[in-house]
């Protein structure tokens, strides 16, 4: 027995998700420590290796991110890179404040190639004490430091956003097979979703009826037997 278990754990522990990785990393109570943490308590022998693999996975998808916002705020990638002293040079910052700035900012990683990204910061940043904030909204989170982290927020945001089940979907599917048949295939898109929506509600209401049967004929049987017991 205590051999099959292992067989069934080694096989999801090599298949773990690891964008769910990602999004773990992204709590700020949690971050990339803790999954640290818990990699070595699950196997030593493995952990280091597959902390690298998230490093290395969260790093590339993170440059992707970089480039999309690069790409779209500077135009082509061909386009010519100032120099700091272009860009003084070229017009008074008062005239557009936040592209020249962008600019700047832009030429000085170029050119000094050691400007510690958005990653970089968040990660090394401490994590959030998870006794004080014990119900944070993650999503929130990035949302109010969009200005302070940019691009990783955005990317957050994408990550966290992604259902961590298909459980939704899957359903949506076993209930569509019992609206079109082989005998009722030619309904207008419209039809159907109503009639998913009928199922849906229907469905709900007998989860419903089932759960408050269950719950009088627990209260009835308490008490019947306190009445016994009397």
């Amino acid at each position: 027995m205590a051999k099959e278990m292992q067989v069934k754990f080694a096989k999801y522990w090599e298949d773990y998700s690891i964008i769910l990785a990602m999004g773990a990393i992204f709590d700020p109570r949690l971050k990339l420590q803790v999954l640290e943490k818990l990699y070595e308590t699950l196997d030593p022998s493995t952990s280091s290796l597959k902390t690298k693999e998230l490093k290395t996975h969260l790093t590339t998808l993170y440059k992707e991110y970089q480039d999309r916002t690069w790409g779209s705020s500077s135009g082509s990638s061909t386009s010519y890179t100032p120099t700091p002293q272009d860009l003084v040079n070229e017009s008074p910052l008062e005239d557009d404040l936040d592209s020249d700035l962008f600019e700047l900012e832009r030429s000085l990683g170029s050119n000094l190639g050691n400007t510690r990204t958005h990653l970089d910061v968040y990660l090394d940043e401490e994590r959030l004490d998870r006794k004080s904030f014990p119900n944070l909204d993650v999503l929130n989170y990035w949302r109010e430091n969009q200005a302070r982290f940019g691009d990783l927020a955005m990317m957050a945001r994408d990550i966290l956003s992604i259902p961590i089940t298909t459980v939704a979907s899957e359903s949506a599917f076993s209930i569509g097979a019992r609206v079109l048949t082989p005998y009722r295939s030619r309904l207008l898109p419209k039809n159907v979703q109503a009639l998913l929506c009928t199922i849906e509600d229907v469905d709900d209401m007998c989860n419903e009826d089932a759960r408050k049967n269950t719950t009088t004929s627990g209260i009835e049987g308490s008490r019947s037997e306190d009445s016994n017991v009397r």
